[in-house]
């Protein structure tokens, strides 16, 4: 049971946020956490991982990992991976006021998965339970797993995405999703 038996819902692979310039990156980690706990994500961060690695800066990364039992045959996954290289704080003038930022190249990669059968009611029941499960889940709640979950889970992503780019400033007057 866990992240590792979830399949990715998004075809083409995680979604990629690049950016290099000064940014509040204290406030960027506040709103991602408290947009997953909004959700109802119950949020684990994996990896923090900061070292020493060039006069320009720290090279740090971070890992989340957020779930959510939708029923009791379906759970979420969005899994977020911050890497962020010439890592520095800075003080800046804004609005008047001195606030310490953040000077770096950063990369947010963002991927939303699905497990079903979390529980392993069918998989660990024998070989006909199993044979039941692979026709319960892909013949009886193919549509509703296909549509309901990860549809919505890909417009919940994608809210997250532009939410990001809003952040640091990166996003248009309007989103699809």
């Amino acid at each position: 049971m866990g992240i590792k038996e979830a399949f990715s819902i998004l075809d083409s692979g995680p979604i990629m946020i690049r950016y290099t310039g000064v940014f509040d990156f204290e406030g960027l980690y506040r709103m991602m956490h408290a947009w997953l706990i909004n959700k109802r994500f119950i949020f684990h961060e994996n990896r923090y991982r900061d070292k020493v690695f060039t006069p320009f800066g720290n090279e740090l990364e971070i890992e989340w990992v957020a779930e959510k039992k939708v029923t009791e045959y379906v759970m979420e996954y969005i899994e977020v991976k911050f890497h962020l290289w010439d890592f520095s704080e800075v003080e800046v003038i804004k609005e008047g006021k001195k606030m310490k930022m953040t000077k770096s190249r950063l990369e947010i990669r963002l991927d939303a998965k699905l497990e079903l059968d979390y529980t392993k009611k069918f998989a660990d029941a024998g070989p006909i339970a199993k044979k039941l499960g692979a026709f319960y889940q892909n013949k009886v709640i193919y549509w509703e797993w296909r549509i309901k979950y990860a549809d919505s889970l890909t417009y919940n992503l994608y809210d997250l995405h532009h939410k990001i780019k809003k952040y640091l400033g990166l996003y248009s007057d309007s989103n699809a999703y």
